[in-house]
């Protein structure tokens, strides 16, 4: 793949709108006291910014963690106190992918930092003092898309996946269009879903929308989760039964009376915790 670039025009207001929701996300993160974490260090993964989060005592696994925010939103410092959380909470490492989001870098450019960074951690992991084979791949929103892909691309790298809501189905052919007053409205998946494309071919390119991928066999054990009061629900449990069709042991969680985003929103909604606890249960059992 080469990287996406900035050649389809974006709409000015819509860039500025852009731009101030992520200084916006930033600044609301910032307010979140963050845990501190026995080490913290910004890495270099081939060109591609990347944040290591390791807890104290022995670490099982390393998370290989891509972020959320329909590919245009979420940065390091917004994920940084729930990323911090997930280390603490299930004592294994977290890489953190800062990749480049569109619509300044369009697909694949994300697709490739993720992959790009992943493969640099398999080969320098032990300049770290971890273990470049023991990885789970976790990804919540549209980064549970390129988690997925990710897999789907090298099945054989990772002992399980964790997809927290995942963003496919680029058509947006089965989500919930009954559900109304939602936290993030179909017409704002087709937005995030138009800036992320490049052109038209890409709504057919299983790298960009991994729903397309012909099978799902020989993937590892897999954990989706999922919000009631979410859009993308039914196209997550459309995932899963093609996985479980496949032959991939499959752990579906539904949470009840919460929207799209509630994982990273635990002052707010107690189902955050359970669904971080029923995260460090499952990963406990790989």
């Amino acid at each position: 793949m080469t990287s996406g670039g900035d050649e389809p025009h974006v709409d000015p207001a819509h860039m500025a709108e852009i731009v101030e929701n992520r200084a916006r996300m930033l600044r609301e993160s910032a307010a979140v006291a963050a845990e501190p974490v026995a080490r913290v260090v910004d890495l270099d993964a081939d060109g591609v910014a990347c944040r290591l989060f390791v807890p104290s005592g022995d670490v099982p696994f390393t998370l290989v963690y891509a972020h959320g925010g329909g590919f245009a939103f979420g940065e390091v410092g917004t994920h940084d106190p729930t990323v911090r959380t997930i280390a603490n909470a299930t004592g294994c490492a977290v890489l953190f992918i800062d990749y480049r989001r569109s619509p300044e870098h369009r697909f694949p450019a994300a697709v490739d930092d993720v992959e790009r960074a992943t493969t640099w951690w398999r080969e320098h992991a032990a300049d770290n003092g971890l273990a470049g084979d023991r990885l789970l791949a976790v990804g919540d929103s549209a980064g549970a898309n390129l988690a997925l892909g990710l897999v789907l691309r090298h099945p054989d790298w990772f002992v399980g996946q964790a997809l927290i809501y995942p963003f496919v189905d680029a058509r947006c052919a089965t989500y919930d269009r009954g559900l109304v007053e939602s936290d993030l409205p179909i017409s704002d998946c087709e937005f995030f879903w138009d800036l992320y494309a490049p052109n038209e071919s890409a709504y057919d390119d299983v790298d960009f929308d991994p729903l397309l991928a012909a099978r799902y066999s020989g993937l590892p054990p897999t954990l989706i989760q999922l919000a009631e009061l979410d859009v993308l629900t039914p196209t997550g449990h459309l995932l899963a039964q093609r996985m479980q069709v496949d032959g991939v042991a499959v752990q579906t969680l539904v949470y009840d009376g919460v929207p799209h985003g509630f994982w990273r929103r635990s002052a707010e909604y107690p189902q955050s915790g359970h669904a971080m606890a029923h995260l460090v249960e499952w990963i406990t059992e790989r």
